[in-house]
């Protein structure tokens, strides 16, 4: 071999072991591919993504903040136990409505569960609407300590008999540097700020400064669902009727006689709220099946705002009701690179 030869053949062996090297590293680091369904309620993104599983032997995990509640079924539109014997689920039934939640254990356990899922090849869904828990896990969270439940409790109780107003003038006397990026109608913003400084004795704003948003070792590949805006409303008033049929009165009962109190932060979600009311007889139950359709269309459009900030990589409109096929075709926007988003052969 001469100098040339020898040469070029050290120079091509140092390039492969750099790029062996760097390949280690990526993995060892951890940017698994991830498919994640977002978009407003209603869109059908639980049926799309089960749909999907069935193909790919994908399993989910649900970013929804009111899913993780046992009991707690039909109003959060849960998949059913039976799908969920056939496709494993994640971070549903995980509570009791007495018990909290946020978006950074959230993030926490899922990054936990997704190097455990993808070391074993296992494609890995990620569906829902709760904008935060998507951030969370794509991009971290201010690292905050955790807000004992007694204090969450008394916070939730502060304001279901004083009213939103004062908690937020709360706020503003005591961290306005907070207070003034947060709406005053943002209820679960102005709560957080005062548990972390009921917790801490430090105002939010002071976390935020030395923390804030930070890169992590998820990348998900994000599908926007989405329906022209007359269609999305009507799906939602079919739904909420659905529920209605389905038994979610009897539901919510049925919480208030376990002894879930009505002013537990899940039982004000929107549906449950109402209907506790017309339990107790201050809202006609007519009333009260409009107010949550004109609750859900106001949710809808904040995670349509929410989503369009986040950005998803593809928008699409599901076209038809056969979702085998929506299925199929979402598949070719999926990246061709990674081998575990290959569909199982028949």
């Amino acid at each position: 071999m001469d100098t040339y030869d020898a040469f070029t053949f050290a120079f091509h062996a140092l390039h492969a072991k750099m790029r062996f090297m760097e390949d280690a590293i990526r993995k060892a680091r951890g940017f698994p591919k991830l498919l994640a369904i977002v978009g407003p309620t209603a869109t059908g993104k639980s049926d799309l993504a089960i749909s999907l599983a069935k193909i790919l032997n994908a399993e989910i995990i649900s970013a929804d903040s009111m899913q993780v509640y046992r009991y707690m079924d039909i109003g959060t539109a849960k998949p059913s136990k039976d799908i969920r014997a056939v496709i494993p689920h994640h971070f549903i039934d995980i509570l009791n409505p007495d018990e909290s939640f946020s978006a950074g254990e959230f993030a926490r356990q899922t990054h936990r569960l997704i190097s455990k899922k993808i070391r074993g090849g296992i494609p890995l869904i990620v569906v829902g609407g709760t904008g935060l828990y998507v951030k969370a896990l794509e991009r971290g969270l201010v690292a905050l300590p955790p807000v004992p439940d007694e204090i969450h409790a008394r916070l939730w109780e502060e304001y279901i008999n004083t009213g939103l107003p004062h908690l937020y003038d709360k706020l503003c006397k005591i961290d306005p540097a907070t207070a003034s990026s947060v709406h005053p109608n943002d209820r679960f913003r102005i709560l957080r700020a005062l548990g972390v400084f009921e917790t801490t004795g430090k105002p939010l704003s002071s976390f935020r400064t030395h923390h804030g948003f930070r890169e992590t070792a998820v990348h998900l590949r994000k599908i926007g669902l989405t329906y022209p805006r007359e269609i999305l409303y009507k799906r939602i008033e079919t739904r909420v009727e659905q529920m209605i049929e389905n038994g979610w009165m009897e539901e919510v009962k049925t919480l208030l006689e376990m002894g879930y109190n009505e002013t537990l932060k899940p039982m004000q979600a929107i549906g449950y709220k109402q209907l506790v009311s017309v339990i107790k007889g201050t809202l006609k139950m007519r009333d009260a099946v409009e107010e949550i359709k004109k609750e859900t269309r106001h949710l809808a459009k904040r995670q349509i705002t929410w989503f369009n900030k986040e950005t998803p990589q593809q928008w699409i409109s599901l076209r038809g009701e056969n979702l085998e096929e929506e299925a199929e075709i979402l598949l070719t926007f999926i990246q061709k690179g990674d081998k575990i988003w290959n569909p199982k052969k028949a």
